[in-house]
C-alpha cells in the first residue's frame, strides 16, 4: 500500500515547512498514489500563502506484526 504525502512550505526556509498526510488514505499502486499527491499539490499551490509543495508517496506495510 502507498500513502500520499505532501511537503508544504510557506517560505524558502525549512522551518516553514510541514509534512501533510492522511493516515487513512492508502492506494494499491505507486502510480495512483503519485497521481493523487500531485492533484492535491496543485490545489495547494493556488493558495497565496504556499511557497512550495513537494508531492511524495511512502510505501506502507499494513497488517504486518512488528
Amino acid at each position: 500500500m502507498w500513502m500520499p504525502i505532501l511537503l508544504v512550505c510557506s517560505s524558502m526556509f525549512a522551518q516553514d515547512c510541514l509534512v501533510v498526510t492522511r493516515n487513512w488514505e492508502f492506494h494499491e499502486s505507486l502510480d495512483k498514489c503519485l497521481k493523487v499527491s500531485v492533484e492535491k499539490a496543485r490545489i495547494l499551490l493556488k493558495e497565496p500563502s504556499v511557497f512550495h509543495v513537494k508531492p511524495l508517496c511512502q510505501k506502507i506495510k499494513l497488517n504486518v506484526e512488528t
